[in-house]
């Protein structure tokens, strides 16, 4: 087994504090750099980035995983792809990982030296969500208590989309999100806690997973990044939807349209229009629902407006 020298120290960048490490395989002076986030809140993704310095280091394979530091069991988990001349591996985090000390745990298979293995702290920070009631009429609370095959078909094939993770899904290049409307006016934030008042007197928790922007009927919705339209249907509960995959494993989500102009297998660049905002499926008035997905997990939005993947 080669030795490995750790050379540089942690560095800092605006708003996020983040590691950047370098390895050395001694015998050969192959390297490559590991960089990364120190602190994370609940909800924002965990990016790992590993730059080879030279072209004598090839990675085969390799995932992170993220754990408490008192517990053996994995909090999240990501596989590495190739981007370009780096290695990416998106580890989501929801919104409900309690904060504390964390570990990420980094597996590499390399051609030159077998398997390389390197822990890192992370610090999961604390973070507050609105708590909000939701009152609903009849025709919303039958919406929200469907049971119907139609509706648990929809979900199953909706999740069979967003737990897809495609490595050939490299339509971003070094850019971050926008948003998907001009209008900045926001009526539930991401990670709002959530009471359904049902018509009937009963009720139920839930989590809010996007960000709802209160805009009229009619307003344009562009795509926040580039990408591939993966799903364009009317659903019983989210009305009609677009679904679009920008990076291996991450989706962007828009819900309750009026109408939309796309259709599965289309590319669409970041800002161009794909619909028009409205209120179908289970909602209260007009408005945009807009959601990110990463291996499943819905994520902050606005991490990926403040930051880029790569």
């Amino acid at each position: 087994m080669k030795k490995l020298l750790l050379l540089a120290a942690a560095l800092f960048v605006p708003f996020f504090a983040a590691f950047s490490y370098e390895f050395v395989l001694a015998d050969n002076d192959t390297s490559f750099l590991i960089s990364g986030p120190e602190t994370s809140f609940p909800g924002d993704p965990v990016i790992i980035t590993i730059s080879p310095v030279s072209d004598k280091t090839t990675i085969l394979h390799g995932f992170a995983t993220i754990k408490r530091v008192d517990s053996e069991k994995n909090t999240s988990k990501a596989e590495l792809y190739e981007n370009g001349q780096k290695y990416t591996a998106l580890i989501p985090l929801d919104s409900f990982v309690k904060p504390g000390d964390y570990n990420v745990h980094i597996n590499i298979t390399l051609s030159s030296s077998g398997v390389f293995a390197k822990t890192i702290p992370l610090t999961i920070s604390h973070k507050d969500f609105v708590s909000e009631t939701i009152e609903l009429n009849p025709t919303n609370t039958a919406i929200k208590t469907d049971t119907s095959t139609k509706r648990a078909k929809q979900i199953e094939r909706l999740n069979a989309v967003l737990f897809t993770n495609n490595y050939d899904a490299l339509y971003m290049k070094n850019e971050n999100f926008v948003f998907p409307v001009q209008s900045k006016r926001r009526t539930s934030f991401y990670g709002d806690r959530r009471v359904y008042a049902y018509s009937n007197g009963k009720s139920e928790t839930s989590v809010h997973y996007g960000i709802d922007f209160g805009v009229p009927k009619g307003t344009p919705v562009c795509a926040c990044a580039s990408g591939k339209v993966v799903l364009a249907e009317e659903r019983i509960t989210t009305g009609w939807t677009v679904v679009i995959e920008h990076m291996p494993g991450l989706y962007s989500l828009y819900y309750h349209l009026d109408s939309y102009s796309v259709k599965v297998g289309d590319i669409v660049k970041q800002g161009e229009q794909i619909a028009f905002s409205g209120s179908t499926g289970l909602a209260t008035g007009p408005h945009l629902h807009w959601e990110i997905r990463l291996l499943g997990v819905a994520i902050n939005p606005d991490y990926f407006v403040e930051n880029k993947i790569n």
